[in-house]
């Protein structure tokens, strides 16, 4: 998102009546929107390589509401067959020496990024998000504050959300409290983490309400 998206977005939310600010500043967080530039991708998200973290159909759970499309991380796939993925996909940020043969859940675990979403100043923020693992795999969110000082962006703030449910959906919520970073919050990033025990772990409803301080 350019800078003068982020200033119209901030603008838009100071403009909307009270009762009405308490909406998700995050786009498509509910990961509907592919991305029409990068097709395989979620709109307003980092790109998957499309092995070990895809954007997919969430799979169909007896007796429960369709999710649409979601997130899926695989953190069974080896280290060696993950940075092949990167590779091909052009991802080389990701791509690392010596690669193991062992599951990644084992050594590190598999991300994904929003975009930057600029921050309300002096607001806190309410994270939900619905997550679901097939066999136990653990994960978290992070919401990540950065600074923008000498022409770079410096983290300054960090919330984490664990979370854990297997073979149903479950929903997860906390608040961030970038308001009372010491350090001023220009904008923050939203990341998702699955990592132990190796299997596939889901992710789907993300959404970033401000709240005020007393929260």
């Amino acid at each position: 998102m350019k800078t003068r998206g982020r200033l119209l977005l901030l603008c838009a939310w100071l403009l909307l009546p009270l009762g009405a600010r308490a909406q998700s500043v995050l786009p498509n967080g509910d990961f509907e929107q592919g991305d029409p530039a990068h097709p395989g991708n979620a709109l307003h998200w980092d790109a998957v390589d499309g092995l070990g973290v895809r954007w997919t159909d969430a799979p169909p759970l007896p007796g429960a509401p369709p999710h649409g499309k979601a997130i899926r991380m695989d953190t069974a796939v080896s280290e060696i067959n993950m940075v092949a993925s990167y590779q091909k996909a052009g991802l080389t940020q990701w791509v690392f020496p010596h690669p193991a043969t062992n599951a990644i859940a084992e050594t590190y675990g598999l991300s994904l990024y929003s975009e930057a979403v600029p921050a309300i100043p002096g607001k806190n923020y309410r994270i939900t998000f619905d997550y679901m693992s097939e066999k136990g795999t653990a994960g978290f969110i992070l919401l990540r504050g950065y600074t923008k000082a000498d022409g770079k962006d410096t983290r300054v703030y960090e919330k984490k959300i664990e979370c854990g449910s297997t073979g149903a959906w479950k929903t997860f919520t906390g608040i961030a409290h970038t308001g009372r970073s010491p350090q001023p919050v220009d904008e923050f990033k939203i990341m998702l983490f699955a990592y132990y025990p190796g299997g596939v772990a889901w992710w789907d409803n993300i959404k970033v309400e401000p709240v005020d301080d007393s929260n």
